[in-house]
């Protein structure tokens, strides 16, 4: 039997049948996004990115939480080391000069630090708006699965990804970590104003009721801010589950 005849039987190609040409000819490069999307496994696909989409705000919360971490202490730690430098120059000459230089950087970083808080907070409770959303899908999926899904039901507060009972109020904007940065940083422009009213025109009493009254406005501009910002993120919180039904 010819080598031609051998090759034919088995079902090999010979060295010339390798590389077929004309119209005939299979183009071997690569599929188009069009060709690709008829290949595709479209619900696999979807519980993949769904699962993708769950960690990429997992890790944007825990993000948001180093960062004002991080913030919080730098600015503490500023703050804390200042006031230690101030004691040992209390009784020198020197004294009312570090004030007017240390301060003004001290409150600047506060005012600054505290924005920064309040823009990490306003990330966590959309990022956590996003997950409950992923969540309520999970809990739909069987029958009976939303009861390992668990989460908040009726009014609750914005960062609650479980129910504990509380009701959403303004007052738990107090005991937020922004809160108490733009408290304590009230505090300190108060002093500061208080020094600078005693050093130009005032007597100590008048003085120290100017700084209280300054920390005071100063600590409620810092809570209305931040209630405003929450309210405003609720709302687009609240359009967009309006739109998507």
């Amino acid at each position: 039997m010819r080598r031609r005849d051998r090759l034919r039987a088995s079902g090999r190609r010979g060295p010339h049948q390798l590389q077929p040409r004309g119209t005939d000819a299979v183009d071997a490069g690569p599929i188009g996004p069009e060709e690709a999307l008829l290949h595709l496994d479209r619900p696999a696909a979807f519980f993949n990115a769904l699962l993708t989409e769950h960690f990429v705000l997992e890790s944007a919360r825990g993000i948001t939480v180093s960062e004002s971490a991080g913030r919080s202490t730098l600015y503490l730690t500023t703050l804390s080391s200042s006031l230690v430098a101030f004691g040992f120059l209390a009784h020198t000459p020197f004294a009312l000069g570090y004030l007017a230089t240390v301060l003004p950087v001290v409150v600047l970083l506060g005012v600054f630090t505290y924005e920064r808080l309040v823009e990490t907070s306003l990330e966590d409770v959309v990022a956590l708006a996003a997950m409950q959303r992923i969540r309520r899908y999970y809990g739909r999926l069987l029958p009976g699965a939303d009861h390992y899904f668990a989460m908040p039901a009726g009014r609750h507060a914005a960062n609650e990804l479980l129910d504990i009972g509380r009701a959403p109020s303004w007052h738990r904007l107090l005991f937020t970590v922004s809160s108490a940065v733009g408290f304590a940083n009230s505090i300190v422009a108060g002093a500061g104003i208080a020094v600078l009213v005693n050093i130009l025109w005032a007597s100590d009493l008048v003085s120290i009721a100017t700084g209280v009254g300054a920390a005071s406005v100063i600590a409620v501009a810092h809570v209305a801010h931040q209630v405003r910002a929450y309210a405003g993120v609720q709302r687009i919180i609240a359009a967009y589950e309006t739109d998507r039904g």
